[in-house]
């Protein structure tokens, strides 16, 4: 069972992981956050949460990262209590003509991938349309981590109509579908998060299909995605 400063502290490290990409160390954390223990008591509670796999030690040192089990408890919540963002776009209804949605789709795209850098995906399927944005500016951003999986991604983006046959083929719900780390559906993308939403547009089936770093603003991304079409 975890105390409430366990869940506390717990809630510090993945915030201050998304937010700065940083680790926490346990004297920061209490200069920091007003939590009224010792820097011994912190380290413990952290040692506890490692005990459970919601953060792990990468290297011999009294910092933590949180694990893949605490980010998908995280955003099972999120997906669950799902923060109503405002989003300055019109919301599309199921009458809109295929031209428009994806005039609408491609607006959409570039909206979220100039402020993220992240590759955003719209498909639609019956049609064989599949749109991006940001390829480029992704690439250049993940160079240095994806190594030889950026020809797979290339090759992903030039040969649309084999992806949409695997999108087609894949069982995807009908709501919301993250995956995050080792759930991640292409073999060359481990350590990123995908988001897909699958929808009905004039009784064919779309796609919006997101990839982003692990480290990112989950409550937004997932409001995003899940709002932009309903």
């Amino acid at each position: 069972m975890l105390t409430n400063r366990n869940i506390e502290i717990l809630k510090i490290i993945v915030l201050e992981y998304l937010e700065t990409g940083n680790v926490i160390w346990s004297k920061l954390l209490l200069q920091k956050y007003d939590l009224w223990v010792s820097s011994a008591t912190v380290r413990n509670d952290m040692a506890r949460l490692e005990e459970l796999d919601l953060v792990y030690q990468p290297y011999n040192s009294a910092w933590r990262l949180p694990t893949s089990k605490w980010l998908r408890a995280f955003v099972n919540y999120l997906m669950e209590q799902m923060p109503d963002y405002f989003l300055e776009v019109e919301n599309k209804k199921s009458d809109t003509d295929v031209k428009n949605i994806i005039d609408f789709s491609q607006n959409i795209a570039f909206n979220l991938a100039k402020n993220t850098w992240e590759i955003w995906f719209f498909i639609l399927e019956d049609e064989n349309i599949m749109n991006y944005s940001w390829a480029g500016k992704f690439l250049e951003k993940n160079h240095k981590r994806l190594w030889d999986s950026i020809f797979s991604i290339i090759k992903m983006l030039d040969e649309k109509q084999s992806f949409i046959k695997f999108i087609k083929n894949f069982d995807f719900n009908s709501q919301l579908n993250v995956f995050i780390w080792e759930e991640n559906i292409l073999p060359f993308l481990k350590d990123y998060t995908i988001i897909v939403k699958k929808v009905t547009i004039d009784w064919n089936n779309a796609y919006i299909w997101l990839i982003w770093s692990l480290k990112m603003n989950y409550s937004f991304n997932i409001s995003a995605v899940n709002w932009i079409i309903k």
